[in-house]
């Protein structure tokens, strides 16, 4: 975010983030390519709805989520502005409770006294282990923070925290007018006797990775030139590209799963790793974005810190059906209006490239008091979180599709006297027919293929409201007015 903005709302932590996309453009030192049998083009993954199960706030989410499944089959869900706060739950979808802060900033001078975010945590033989990012030395207003990372452990599943002390430092030093250090780390557990963290080094804005042993787990040392050979306080460290820092460990087949707000890949971008520090790409977003401005309000919603959990347990420990999660800020709104979103997610391996990959939730939302519907495959925040999911349509494809005719599709809201009406329709069509262009929905096919499931768009004349259905007749809902295109089946 810019400075402006950090003044209104400091600490937020993620200055940085501004333009750490435009350094991913930038090539950066990577190192060999190790994962020639992973066969990311065989992958297949369907992103179900969004579903915001925390806000708005103005002074949370700032930071990747995290959560435990307590002794009693409940859930802990962590986040973190400065200080960290727990939220009760039954599940990971119940998330919107009171909140009892867990971490504070420390003592004026210390390494920590702008504020601990919590990042990670996972059951260890002592209770549980904590990886904290720290911030010190820091004048939000002049955009200056200095970065790095602790362990701690807490004995009582997150309430209360002893602080191991600082184990990842960059080897700069604070500067007057800008983001040092290392941090934004997340850590997981590589299930070959070592934790694995992946932080953001703000030099650069390149992804480095720290490892230390699972018995020792104050003892980090940085990958750096072929070896996890550097020490985790100020030492130095090869960068692994722009893979983000969102980091999970898929158990089948074995691999670490990492995803990074992208503007320029068009979205949240999914990478992984058989050996830990070189990653392949999705070749598409897992969800779609159109902008990643941290300078608020703008024209376009803020997608960040995305990262994957266990919907079973809370870790990042993944099968593969798990949850991605992530902040969200809507079009046109500033930091008070701070989401949690949760999606599911479901891969599926296969043994040949696929020409689509990625399909998203084309959702079908109502409100009952007033009898009109929302489609879209993006979170309903606001005036529209009284909406209720009403059915999944089709899946919509994240990128135009190669060598097949596909149709852009964006979503258009009207205010009719008395009520919203939204609708999805070809994209540069909105302005013409009287609505407003809010987000781009997906794109679809233009034909029909092999399946895919029509998708029209149907209206309701007596109460002036539209939506999509895979079926000619609107489901009995009202009637329909044109094929928009085809999705894949849901």
């Amino acid at each position: 975010m810019r400075i402006e903005h950090m003044m209104r709302y400091a600490p937020l932590h993620a200055a940085g983030f501004a333009v750490m996309a435009f350094f991913g453009a930038v090539d950066a030192a990577e190192p060999e390519l190790a994962n020639s049998e992973i066969c990311v083009e065989c992958l297949q993954v369907r992103v179900g709805p969004p579903v915001v199960v925390r806000g708005p706030f103005p002074d949370e989410l700032d930071a990747t989520f995290t959560a435990l499944k307590l002794a009693n089959g409940s859930f802990r869900g962590f986040s973190a502005n400065g200080a960290t706060y727990a939220i009760e739950g039954a599940s990971l979808w119940d998330m919107a409770g009171a909140r009892q802060p867990v971490l504070q900033p420390g003592e004026p001078g210390s390494i920590n006294d702008c504020g601990r975010w919590l990042t990670s945590i996972m059951r260890s033989d002592d209770g549980a282990l904590g990886l904290v990012h720290q911030e010190a030395a820091c004048n939000y207003s002049q955009g200056r923070t200095d970065k790095s990372m602790a362990i701690a452990t807490s004995a009582d599943e997150g309430l209360t925290w002893t602080d191991l002390g600082t184990v990842i430092t960059g080897p700069d030093s604070p500067l007057p007018d800008r983001i040092t250090g290392e941090g934004d780390c997340t850590m997981i557990d590589g299930l070959d006797s070592y934790l694995y963290a992946y932080c953001l080094r703000n030099s650069d804005w390149q992804t480095i990775a720290a490892r230390a042993p699972a018995s020792d787990p104050t003892n980090w040392h940085k990958y750096y030139e072929g070896a996890w050979s550097e020490p985790g306080l100020e030492g130095k460290a090869t960068a692994i590209g722009f893979v983000g820092q969102g980091a999970a460990y898929l158990l089948e087949p074995g691999w670490v799963a990492v995803v990074a707000t992208d503007p320029w890949f068009g979205g949240l971008r999914l990478s992984l790793s058989k050996d830990k520090v070189s990653f392949v790409d999705l070749k598409e977003p897992l969800v779609v974005i159109e902008g990643s401005d941290w300078e608020r309000p703008a024209a376009t919603g803020l997608v960040a810190y995305g990262t994957m959990l266990n919907p079973d347990n809370g870790s990042n420990a993944i099968n593969r059906h798990f949850l991605l999660s992530y902040l969200y800020v809507p079009p046109d709104e500033g930091f008070e209006s701070r989401y949690l979103v949760h999606h599911e997610v479901s891969l599926a391996f296969g043994d040949r490239p696929i020409p689509v990959q990625v399909g998203t939730a084309l959702t079908r939302w109502s409100d009952p008091k007033h009898e009109i519907y929302v489609t879209s495959t993006g979170p309903l925040t606001g005036d529209r979180l009284v909406f209720r999911r009403d059915k999944t349509v089709a899946y919509m494809l994240t990128g135009a599709p190669e060598g097949v005719a596909s149709i852009k599709v964006a979503e258009c809201s009207s205010d009719w006297p008395g009520h919203l009406d939204h609708t999805i329709a070809e994209d540069g069509s909105c302005k013409a027919n009287g609505y407003v262009r809010e987000r781009t929905a997906g794109w679809l096919f233009a034909a029909e293929q092999t399946g895919s499931v029509p998708v029209y768009r149907c209206v309701n004349a007596t109460a002036r409201t539209h939506f999509a259905s895979n079926a000619p007749d609107c489901e009995g809902l009202g009637s329909m007015e044109f094929l928009l295109g085809y999705g894949l089946a849901p």
